[in-house]
């Protein structure tokens, strides 16, 4: 009786690890100035947190970016000390991000002195201050950086492997001529898509974030490119592991000015950006669009929102439901969030602290 509970026991371990979905988060530091802190995250709710960002110097070497806040107060201590409440817990330094660009990168992967300043700076930072491996976000390398881009990689990788770090990168919602995506697989342990950014201020009209479907109302194009489904697909279809990869999510949303109030539904004309800079917040969006009307749209399994001349997409608790459970389904590595600060961390909104993040947590078991 006790060897067949035991052998009751190691099974159902067994199809937990098999079916069980990653959880990764992006930490976004500078937050912390606004009292997003390490220490009110319930590190539970991750698989994977990334620290964003870590900069770079032109000759390879990592940057601080904040010493105040990384080294007098500790920042990075404090992250990677969340591993203490959640011994699973793999914390990852991420470099680079938007605000990089893309030409410091282009500029290290292409000289092997410089390759081998980044490797041995990212090995100081990471047995330093107790980081579990890095996160390249190189936003975004060229078809000139194709082959270069593999070869920061790949020495990455060989320097990194020895001593069980990981190496992880976050890329383009669809894949470009810059990725060698079957390179990639050798070389990486997750492809976080950054399957958000769809439709903004570059945009002719509304349109969502991070839509899960298409839409009927898009083109063609924008069918088979402007929802996480098809960029998963074109990750596929272009070579990528699915065991590899990362969903997207992004605990944020898009406004827009309406060219007119009495067009506010999907591909509306618009103006400009809406309120919040274009870009606010989970955290901004349930608390200050409450007298908004709210639309679910079931084509695309997104809400958005709109008053007078004002609209947003955005996620909310049953899009980020519908997102994690289809990554479930579709047997994906797991869902990537940017960012987790983003998110109603003090249960402001519902009451609940980080809803958004619990919801998918719900959503993949």
């Amino acid at each position: 009786m006790v060897h067949l509970l035991v052998t009751s026991l190691c099974l159902a371990a067994l199809v937990y690890s098999v079916n069980s979905v990653a959880v990764i988060g992006y930490y976004a530091s500078w937050l912390a100035y606004q009292g997003i802190t390490p220490e009110i995250l319930d590190a539970s709710l991750l698989t994977h947190l990334n620290y964003a960002f870590i900069s770079m110097w032109d000759n390879g070497n990592l940057k601080v970016a904040d010493d105040n806040l990384e080294i007098s107060q500790g920042l990075f201590y404090r992250i990677t000390d969340l591993k203490k409440r959640n011994p699973n817990l793999k914390v990852l330094l991420s470099v680079g991000g938007a605000s990089a660009g893309t030409e410091i990168f282009a500029n290290i992967a292409a000289d092997p002195q410089k390759r081998g300043a980044f490797i041995g700076s990212a090995s100081y930072f990471i047995s330093t201050y107790h980081f579990d491996g890095l996160d390249i976000d190189w936003e975004y390398p060229t078809a000139a950086d194709r082959a270069n881009y593999i070869t920061l990689l790949r020495e990455t990788k060989a320097a990194f492997q020895p001593k069980g770090w990981l190496v992880t990168a976050a890329v383009a919602a669809n894949p470009s001529d810059g990725y060698d995506v079957g390179q990639m697989n050798n070389y990486l342990d997750i492809i976080n898509l950054m399957t958000y950014d769809y439709y903004g201020p570059w945009s002719s009209y509304t349109g969502q974030n991070s839509a899960l479907f298409a839409s009927s109302v898009e083109s063609d194009w924008e069918k088979s490119n402007n929802n996480v489904a098809a960029s998963a697909q074109n990750w596929l279809n272009a070579g990528a592991q699915r065991n590899k990869i990362a969903i997207g999510v992004g605990f944020y949303g898009r406004t827009f000015k309406l060219a007119d109030p009495n067009q506010h539904g999907l591909h509306a004309p618009i103006s400009g950006v809406g309120p919040d800079g274009g870009v606010p917040d989970y955290s901004l969006i349930c608390s200050n669009y409450q007298s908004w009307t709210r639309v679910w749209d079931d084509q695309q399994k997104n809400p958005y929102k709109y008053q007078s001349n004002n609209w947003v997409g955005y996620d909310d608790k049953d899009s980020v439901w519908a997102k994690g459970s289809w990554t479930k389904s579709q047997n994906f590595f797991g869902v990537m969030v940017w960012h987790i600060s983003g998110d109603d961390v003090r249960g402001t909104c519902s009451g609940e602290t980080q809803q958004l993040l619990r919801q998918l947590n719900r959503s993949i078991q």
